[in-house]
């Protein structure tokens, strides 16, 4: 899992399905030596991870609707969890879950009390014009990424474990 934890950091999360553990990281890394047919349920097992990480990561998020800005770029999270499927014709053993949204890893991971300067002379919040320094009291961590990612982890290394098993029991 690699994530971006402030904003001078690179603003977009990623969650990859391609696990540490060595055995199926070998497995995916030489997916050549199986025959298509294999390749093929490798490549269906990881996608069908990718889809159940995404829509795990879907459900965790809160949402108020989707909001729009004035550009008409949606800001929600939600709407913004992105999926790059496996495809192992193109050397893509794994795939990618990520968030769009440049806010994403604020929510995952939280933030510590901070400042807000306002570059004009004031800003509007709620129905408050309020000009200066603002304390802003930060806010607890709300992930939704990693936690379906550890959700769909151990099912994802079964199935290429087991697919695997099932391979080379037919060659024995």
């Amino acid at each position: 899992f690699t994530g971006a934890r402030n904003s001078k950091e690179v603003l977009k999360m990623k969650m990859s399905v391609a696990v540490d553990i060595k055995t199926v990281k070998a497995i995916m890394q030489n997916h050549k030596m199986f025959d298509k047919n294999v390749q093929k349920q490798l490549e269906k097992i990881t996608n069908r991870s990718l889809g159940k990480i995404s829509r795990g990561a879907k459900q965790r998020v809160s949402s108020r609707g989707v909001r729009v800005n004035s550009g008409g770029r949606k800001l929600d999270l939600k709407s913004r969890i992105t999926v790059q499927r496996a495809k192992l014709s193109k050397g893509r053993a794994g795939g990618i879950v990520w968030s769009k949204a440049p806010h994403s890893h604020l929510v995952e991971f939280g933030t510590k009390s901070h400042l807000l300067v306002p570059e004009g002379k004031t800003i509007k919040i709620g129905d408050n014009f309020v000009s200066g320094p603002i304390k802003h009291p930060g806010s607890k961590p709300k992930p939704f990424l990693q936690p379906a990612y550890l959700q769909e982890r151990k099912v994802y290394i079964d199935n290429i474990k087991a697919a695997v098993r099932a391979e080379t029991e037919k060659k024995r």
